[in-house]
């Protein structure tokens, strides 16, 4: 009988331990919609899983672009299911310092190029962000981070806008973002009197941070941005006849809708007339969908955005692409974010064009508010 009882613990245990390394790992991932493209790329491989996962995407046709991501598979011969929600980078930072929630696909979700769910409210484990944390609302928070890739954005005219608009300047920018200015500015036509303004991302976002801060605007200060409806109607956001808004879209994708629809016949509430012209401030893939939609790219301060321009520090509206996590992350989600930090992981899958690998560039620059320089 003591035999019996011996072996029979010892195969509950060995059960218990194959029941134990059968159940799912699960890791939640939010952050950058600039950097949706790379990261899924790389889960979307086996530089994470250990063959092709299995993937569900909702929020768009294009499943790279999607708001919703979850990639099930095995790592290390174990059962993982990894589930993303972009919140954009300033919105994942500040989800891994206070410990916060987003909304993730079920098990059950299916693919939909619409968002209909079911959804999971979950705590983040690993955050995707355009810049340092030091560069953050969340300079102090407990989290460890590692460079992936750069990110490169682009400013992009809204179809309609003044032909003649070719090009921005970081002192343009930052009297357009105050409310708009006016169109001789740009052109040093002193005919040019009708009004340029400027549209682009809320608070959460990655975009915005490296933006203002490369313009000079700065990157906490509050902008006045416009926002036109699919109709090319100036919308009031605030409700208070202003016209403007200090926040913004909260995703890319947004951005690029409107930049899709054309002002030239928009009235302007702010400073009256007819017809404007709108600068809109979008990481690659998003801008890549708004030149798709008619919108054009204009330079900044003389330069055109290409990977060249960025490899070579020319061009300098990108940021350092960084993958976080809480200093008390698990050990599940310490191993997703050792693949896609791994050598093998986000940079390699890096596209060229909406991310860049870390190898390929010859310039560097230590955040936002610092000038890009030649290695």
């Amino acid at each position: 009988m003591k035999i019996n009882s011996t072996l029979l613990a010892i195969g509950l245990g060995l059960a218990s331990a194959g029941l134990a390394s059968a159940q799912t790992h699960y890791v939640y991932i939010t952050g950058s919609t600039a950097a949706r493209n790379a990261v899924y790329a790389t889960l979307n491989s086996t530089a994470v899983f250990d063959a092709a996962p299995t993937v569900t995407t909702q929020g768009s046709s294009t499943a790279s672009k999607s708001t919703y991501m979850t990639f099930v598979g095995n790592i290390g011969g174990l059962p993982f299911s990894v589930k993303c929600d972009w919140s954009g980078s300033e919105g994942g930072i500040a989800d891994l310092a206070g410990g916060l929630s987003e909304n993730f696909l079920t098990d059950a979700a299916t693919t939909s190029s619409s968002s209909p769910g079911p959804f999971v409210s979950e705590v983040v484990d690993l955050a995707m962000a355009d810049n340092a944390v030091s560069f953050s609302k969340n300079p102090r928070a407990a989290i460890t981070g590692t460079k992936v890739c750069v990110i490169p954005f682009m400013l992009v005219k809204e179809v309609g806008s003044a032909a003649d608009l070719s090009n921005v300047t970081d002192a343009q920018f930052r009297q357009a973002i105050t409310g708009g200015a006016k169109l001789a500015l740009f052109t040093g036509n002193s005919a040019d009197t009708k009004f340029v303004y400027v549209t682009g991302r809320d608070d959460n976002s990655g975009t915005r941070v490296n933006t203002l801060g490369e313009t000079g605007y700065g990157i906490f200060s509050l902008p006045a941005q416009v926002e036109l409806d699919g109709s090319g109607n100036m919308l009031d956001p605030n409700g208070d006849s202003s016209y403007v808004t200090s926040e913004g879209y909260s995703s890319g994708g947004s951005v690029a809708t409107q930049m899709g629809v054309n002002c030239s016949a928009t009235t302007d509430q702010i400073n009256g007339g007819t017809g404007i012209s709108v600068v809109g401030y979008l990481g690659i893939s998003d801008a890549n969908t708004a030149l798709g939609l008619g919108a054009t790219q204009v330079s900044f301060n003389g330069v055109t955005e290409s990977p060249t321009t960025i490899i070579e520090g020319q061009y300098s509206i990108w940021g350092n692409e960084y993958c976080y996590h809480k200093n008390t992350a698990s050990t599940d989600a310490t191993t997703v974010f050792g693949k896609l930090t791994a050598s093998t992981g986000i940079t390699a899958k890096s596209d060229g064009s909406t991310t860049i690998d870390l190898t390929l560039m010859h310039a560097t620059r230590g955040g936002p508010t610092t000038d890009p320089i030649h290695n």
